[in-house]
């Protein structure tokens, strides 16, 4: 089992490969296809629980939607990237028109983590018109209610806790939870959508695991969306042994070791000091607003009904 901290299915296949020196896993289908020069969709597949065990990751799909250059991003792809969005959803949900709960995971004072509660102010909410004054709808209209249950620490409930009360209250058919995620690639970073029906362990991206949100634990379908929003510093020190090893021949002697090798090197030396620091982008606010924008967008399409 790997030992990194990421939450992409992706990068846990990816790594496993190297590490094992394997072009293929079995248990486990991937997937790549290239939209444009900017856009491209990787979809994980685990099939049983030898591939589960693996990469760590629950039987199920995984989509990842990635971005290559968000911060220049045209209008076009920007399009383009939440109707990808769009379809995802709406293949996970099938023909099933039943009321949506959407949870905007993490805190919004805190700007690594605060996508999922962005995200729950941009989308458009319908269950209390639908309550009230559903003669205002012309056509049928999804049922769509939204919660951001904050954390632990401000809360003092678990959140698992919380949106559980939600669904035994109302009816809700399909639960979409939203949460940043961790990487162990630093071009990822805000840069990757993952779409997945297995659900998520809320805090995992800030290293703070709380109880899972799932099918298993609801008792309701499950869509998980993440975004990587930090990474270690020992990532960023691995990632950076690989571009010297690219690029310069003085590197040359680390060729042959993997990136397991060198990640564990550097997270024994920087752990016992304290210096495994969470890391994120400078320009954090920004892309953050990115990818609220498509995800959010993406979500509203995928909702409605025609």
């Amino acid at each position: 089992m790997l030992d990194f901290r990421t939450d992409l299915a992706d990068e846990r296949a990816q790594i496993f490969k190297d590490n094992n020196k394997k072009k293929d896993l079995d248990g486990i289908e991937t997937e790549k296809n290239k939209i444009t020069d900017n856009l491209e969709i990787t979809r994980v597949k685990v099939l049983n629980e030898a591939g589960s065990k693996k990469i760590d990751k629950k039987v199920g799909t995984y989509t990842t939607i990635n971005i290559k250059d968000i911060e220049i991003i045209n209008g076009e792809e920007i399009e383009e990237a939440y109707r990808l969005v769009t379809e995802e959803i709406k293949s996970l949900l099938g023909d099933d028109d039943a009321p949506i709960l959407v949870v905007g995971l993490g805190n919004e004072d805190t700007t690594a983590d605060s996508l999922g509660p962005k995200v729950i102010k941009d989308l458009e909410i319908t269950r209390h018109i639908l309550k009230y004054k559903p003669e205002l709808f012309k056509n049928k209209t999804r049922e769509i209610s939204a919660i951001a249950p904050g954390v632990l620490g401000t809360t003092g409930i678990e959140t698992q806790e919380i949106i559980k009360s939600v669904v035994e209250k109302i009816d809700v058919g399909t639960i979409i939870v939203i949460d940043a995620l961790a990487s162990n690639n630093i071009s990822r970073l805000l840069k990757t959508i993952q779409i997945c029906d297995t659900g998520i362990v809320p805090g995992s991206g800030v290293e703070n695991k709380r109880k899972e949100i799932s099918k298993d634990t609801m008792g309701v379908k499950v869509i998980a969306i993440g975004v990587p929003t930090v990474v270690e510093a020992a990532t960023i020190v691995a990632n950076s042994f690989d571009i010297l090893v690219e690029n310069f021949n003085e590197f040359e002697f680390l060729k042959d070791s993997t990136y397991e090798d060198k990640y564990r090197l550097i997270k024994t030396v920087l752990e016992p000091c304290k210096y495994n620091l969470a890391v994120m982008p400078k320009e954090i606010d920004d892309l953050v607003d990115n990818m609220k924008e498509i995800i959010s967008k993406g979500i509203n399409n995928a909702l409605k009904l025609n």
